[in-house]
């Protein structure tokens, strides 16, 4: 029983402290990559898919117009998904006005892949940018994802960063968490590639840009088709959209499940991609970066049990242990309770984030097993 501790100590800190200890060591060693001003700018399509975003499509589509990008080389086509809002009336407001915009119509309702499949053949440019209807550009964006995958030819997809804001100053945890994600893209980009993309800003080769699983998680799949296709796969942090954070954590707990029970989903199409002899760097941050993450539940279960008939010998160590980790969950526990703005809530955060990871794992993993994932999704302003 004690090996089964101590293993699952070391399993969960090496996911989450030694790994991004050890691709940031690793990356020192490695140049900055150097990237050059655009001599000619190559034709980008942006895919906007929505689903009753009346409240933010303006504002994105204001964002796409303000882009600093010649008119005549980009264009945007907005996705509708069978919305029951004004999103469709906003759009038509804009293609009105703009050559470069236009509106296209999923019905019935069948989710973002399938609305990219159904625009996917008719898509004449050089590139496919991908970006979410809550994500709003920075100007100068574009620019900075076309200077990089124009930087080497290796390179078949760039991803940005996604930066969160609030309204009322509180978040969920979520931001923090992006930060730690975004600290670990740019070591492992530094390295040599990232293993998922951020499915809010993307830039990704028109070839490359193929019809996927109408239940896949497009960013992590298409840099998993990047990869298999013998490209790499970087990250841009200068390349910044803003998104309003999630302050419910519910909101976020619903969300994580049907992410990483499409990314199982997606391992297991593309399971090619992980034998160690002839795909070593995609198996070890794959399995370093994303599957302890997902079987994460498994190692706390295991924590648990074996620290529980440990602590039966009444040994000072594994009771101390014990009870911090039965004092930390229940600090977790209230945090789906405690509403924004309540001041414990800066006590709950991290744990309550933590809890998250745990059972959106296990119950996204039930998903995928029993095969119940599900295309189709509900923004956080669908739901208040």
């Amino acid at each position: 029983m004690n090996y089964i501790f101590w293993a699952s100590i070391a399993l969960l800190g090496y996911h989450i402290v030694f790994y991004p200890l050890l691709v940031s060591f690793l990356s020192i060693f490695k140049r900055d990559r150097k990237t050059e001003e655009i001599l000619e700018f190559p034709r980008i399509t942006v895919l906007c898919p929505a689903f009753n975003e009346e409240e933010v499509l303006a504002k994105k589509l204001d964002s796409f117009v303000n882009l600093d990008y010649p008119k005549d080389k980009i264009d945007l086509i907005v996705i509708s998904d069978d919305s029951e809002d004004r999103t469709n009336e906003i759009a038509l407001e804009y293609v009105s006005k703009y050559d470069n915009i236009s509106l296209r119509i999923q019905k019935p309702r069948k989710g973002k892949p399938s609305g990219h499949n159904m625009v996917e053949p008719d898509l004449n440019c050089d590139y496919v940018l991908s970006t979410d209807a809550n994500s709003i550009f920075y100007p100068d964006s574009v620019k900075f994802l076309v200077r990089t995958i124009l930087s080497d030819k290796r390179i078949g997809l760039v991803t940005g960063q996604l930066k969160y804001i609030t309204k009322s100053g509180h978040s969920s945890g979520e931001g923090a968490y992006w930060k730690y994600e975004n600290f670990i893209k740019k070591c492992e980009s530094k390295l040599r590639s990232i293993i998922v993309a951020n499915g809010s800003i993307f830039l990704i080769k028109r070839d490359l840009f193929t019809q996927i699983n109408p239940i896949s998680a497009d960013d992590f799949e298409r840099t998993l088709i990047t990869l298999k296709e013998k490209h790499i796969a970087k990250y841009e942090p200068r390349a910044l959209v803003e998104e309003e954070v999630s302050e419910e954590s519910k909101e976020e707990f619903r969300r994580k499940i049907r992410i990483i029970a499409g990314e199982w989903d997606a391992v297991r199409r593309h399971k090619v991609l992980f034998n160690p002899f002839t795909n070593f760097y995609t198996f070890f941050t794959l399995g370093s970066h994303k599957i302890l993450r997902w079987i994460f539940f498994a190692f706390v279960f295991l924590l648990i049990v074996s620290n529980v008939i440990l602590a039966l010998s009444m040994n000072k160590l594994y009771l101390i242990i014990l009870v911090l980790q039965i004092v930390f969950y229940l600090i977790g526990s209230l945090d789906f309770i405690i509403k924004n703005g309540n001041s414990l809530k800066k006590i709950t955060k991290l744990p309550g984030y933590f809890m998250i990871m745990i059972l959106s794992s296990l119950l996204a993993f039930i998903r995928f097993v029993s095969g119940k994932q599900q295309a189709t999704w509900s923004t956080i302003r669908t739901n208040q």
